[in-house]
């Protein structure tokens, strides 16, 4: 797990809201506080798609559906008095890095990558995160997800600081 202070809250904040920057992730929860707050589940209703074509594999929404919903939210001529979320490494996603860079036999309890953010005072701050479901004795898996998420901010121009 890291911390990271990201250089330009109104860069990131268009690259995260705006943009496919971010559409590899999955929406796990959000807190937006506006004129009034608003908080979001991300978690699929799989009862809401009658359709079997519509229905997914994922637990949670991917962020490109949600995005817009949440930017029209959060758009006007004053910023949010603070955001936050977590979002989750999509399953192909996950599923590509734990085939590309896990230790063995670290992928059988691993449950999620996550990144969660934070915007308040015109801050921006990320955190990393793995998730297990049962104890794991090293932390080799966090070192791997902490160094995907600085080359992946990299990858998308967004500059930061570790804290």
């Amino acid at each position: 797990m890291i911390s990271l202070a990201v250089d330009s809250s109104k860069d990131f904040m268009g690259k995260l809201l705006a943009s496919d920057a971010f559409d590899s992730f999955l929406l796990q929860e959000a807190s937006i506080i506006t004129s009034v707050s608003y908080s979001v589940s991300g978690r699929i209703h799989p009862d809401f798609f009658p359709d079997e074509d519509e229905k997914t594999e994922e637990e949670f929404i991917p962020w490109n559906q949600i995005r817009p919903r949440l930017f029209e939210l959060i758009k006007g001529k004053n910023p949010p008095v603070s955001l936050k979320m977590t979002l989750l490494l999509g399953s192909a996603a996950a599923a590509l890095l734990l085939q590309k860079e896990s230790p063995e036999g670290h992928s059988e309890a691993f449950r999620a990558f996550a990144l969660n953010i934070r915007f308040e005072n015109g801050n921006v701050t990320l955190i990393s995160g793995t998730s297990y479901d049962s104890f794991v004795p090293d932390k080799s898996l966090d070192i791997i997800w902490d160094e995907t998420v600085k080359r992946f901010l990299t990858s998308k121009g967004i500059g930061f600081e570790v804290r």
